[in-house]
């Protein structure tokens, strides 16, 4: 019986790990889009019956959002603070966190609103737009968020303004009316609270938390089999109703990311460049390989070995430190989706023609770094559909413009996990103590030999 039934297991291992392959693919994606636009644009009828499932989608994507978010948070706090490796380097990793996702804040936010991505002078642009942001009728999202043009921002009362807001007076009412940012604030505070309780005490609860945050994250696998379908289905019945002209205004916010990306690596290879002690372009080329497998995979989690690989092995750092460090900056050092949700949010209030108060901006600041930390493990699609926490809390529509981003969300995700694994080098590197006794780094040697032990062996 047993010689029956391994190798089916084994077929079936391999045909969900290929379909999953495939549907990750931004390759799969991109075809998912240009297929999508071209029925769109010859089969309007058909392409709008399928608006269904792109709203179907959507619900499946907000629906993991919450408990996602509070199981996550709370066990990545309570693991950080208990244990005693970490424990040593926990003031320097929480500057470090505070200080990049903060820097990243700045960047993004400098270059967007110099560039204003979102500000669209052509009527007839403006035009399109509007048939884009009102084509999906009034209908709003489970975070009480409506398609109406958004009201003005309140008379500016103070930078400080807005504190109360995100902390909850009764958390239960908080998670009952989805207010999702004072759940997270209650969130962070839980997650201090149970690292100080007795491992005796709090095992159970830990395991509950943890078979919640894996449960979520197997369901956002199964979500990523059905993003091709969504994405084709979404743009089908967008194209079929407004046409693929609306899709070009994509391009400025494109080229504002990929600067605010390319301003935050070179940043990082000079912290590594300085801390390494090694000449710029070895430092350079022994990123090479990181960059390569950020492309590839578009995931930080798979980069892991490559990051340890680099700072650990090529640039001489301390291997025991660095091992300990990357794990936990690629759960809690999230720059990729803080870039995102600055650059996203400010682009949607240019879009509508939103004026935004200080107090919005600190908002936005803070928000952004605080939805970033629950992101790891989080595809593509799922981080999108975060920025709507923001969106709600400035009163600016999201479902409509959610479209937008998920057609170019095959690039914008190279980019910002190309953003993360660089900072996570350079924060590692900031930290992690030199280590002279390894042999010194050869310029000569080539990005493709330069295979982390753990990959090779496997």
């Amino acid at each position: 019986m047993s010689s029956v039934s391994l190798p089916s297991e084994h077929k079936s291992w391999t045909w969900n790990a290929g379909l999953r392959r495939i549907s990750q693919s931004p390759w799969t994606v991109i075809a998912s889009v240009v297929l999508g636009a071209l029925c769109g644009a010859y089969l309007p009828d058909f392409a709008k019956s399928l608006a269904p499932i792109s709203d179907a989608y959507l619900n499946l994507l907000k629906m993991i959002v919450l408990p996602l978010i509070v199981s996550a948070t709370v066990f990545a706090i309570k693991s950080m603070t208990r244990d005693p490796q970490t424990a040593a380097y926990l003031s320097k990793v929480v500057m470090a966190i505070v200080v990049v996702s903060v820097a990243t804040v700045a960047i993004t936010g400098t270059v967007t609103l110099l560039l204003k991505p979102g500000v669209i002078t052509d009527v007839q642009e403006r035009i399109q737009l509007g048939t884009v942001l009102n084509s999906r009728g009034p209908v709003g999202t489970d975070l009480q968020m409506t398609l109406a043009p958004p009201s003005q921002a309140a008379p500016d009362q103070g930078a400080f303004s807005g504190l109360l807001e995100l902390i909850p007076s009764n958390i239960f009412n908080s998670l009952s009316v989805g207010n999702t940012m004072q759940v997270l604030v209650f969130c962070l505070l839980f997650g201090i609270g149970i690292g100080r309780v007795p491992a005796a005490t709090s095992v159970s609860f830990a395991n509950a938390l943890e078979t919640i945050y894996r449960a979520c994250l197997i369901m956002t696998g199964w979500f990523n089999v059905l993003l091709p379908l969504a994405s084709f289905a979404i743009i089908a019945s967008q194209t079929a109703s407004t046409g693929v002209e609306p899709l070009m205004l994509m391009v400025g916010f494109i080229l504002t990311f990929a600067i605010a990306t390319g301003i935050i690596i070179m940043i990082s290879l000079l912290v590594v460049w300085l801390r390494s002690g090694e000449t710029l372009w070895a430092t350079f080329k022994a990123h090479q390989p990181l960059f390569m497998i950020a492309i590839a995979t578009r995931s930080s989690t798979a980069s892991i070995p490559w990051i340890i690989s680099l700072v650990g092995e090529r640039l001489r750092f301390n291997r025991i430190v660095v091992e300990m460090l990357v794990p936990l900056h690629v759960t809690m050092l999230r720059t990729g989706p803080i870039m995102l949700f600055v650059c996203g949010s400010l682009f949607i209030a240019q879009l509508y023609g939103r004026s935004l108060s200080t107090n919005d901006y600190i908002y936005i600041a803070g928000a952004s770094i605080l939805v970033g930390l629950t992101t790891a493990g989080m595809s593509g699609a799922v981080t999108l559909s975060q920025m709507a926490i923001l969106c709600a809390h400035l009163n600016l529509p999201f479902e409509a413009p959610f479209v937008l981003f998920l057609t170019i969300d095959a690039l914008t995700d190279t980019m910002r996990t190309l953003t993360v694994v660089s900072t996570i080098a350079a924060a590692t590197a900031a930290i992690a103590p030199r280590d002279s006794a390894q042999h010194p780094i050869d310029e000569s040697e080539g990005f493709a030999l330069n295979v982390p032990k753990a990959e090779a062996a496997a």
